[in-house]
């Protein structure tokens, strides 16, 4: 498990495949209650039956401390959008807006 900061999981999201056999998951550690751009973070492959675990018995498992962040498909389509957009031209304001976005949607559920 390397770990990074969520702003380099988000800025590199494009770089990383799926594969068949593997689920891959971004877990973050939150700052004061939310997930920042300098959250600890990870992504972790989940094979069939790690999926069908409970979320919380993974973590426990396989990253103590960290929570569930998003599915990195989920990452990459969503960081491809913003790339398309001329307000988010720099790094900063890309990683700005998809953790802002990403927390109230995660606050929603």
């Amino acid at each position: 498990m390397e770990n990074s900061t969520l702003r380099d999981i988000i800025l590199n999201c494009l770089q990383h495949e799926e594969t068949d056999d593997l689920i891959h998951q971004v877990f973050a550690k939150r700052i004061d209650g939310k997930f920042e751009a300098t959250s600890e973070a990870v992504i972790l492959g989940m094979t069939e039956e790690e999926a069908e675990l409970k979320i919380i018995d993974f973590v426990q498992s396989k990253c103590p401390g960290f929570d569930y962040f998003l599915e990195l498909y989920i990452l990459q389509d969503f960081f491809r959008d913003i790339k398309k957009l001329k307000e988010y031209k720099s790094d900063g304001e890309k990683v700005k807006e998809q953790s802002i976005t990403l927390n109230l949607t995660l606050k929603a559920n």
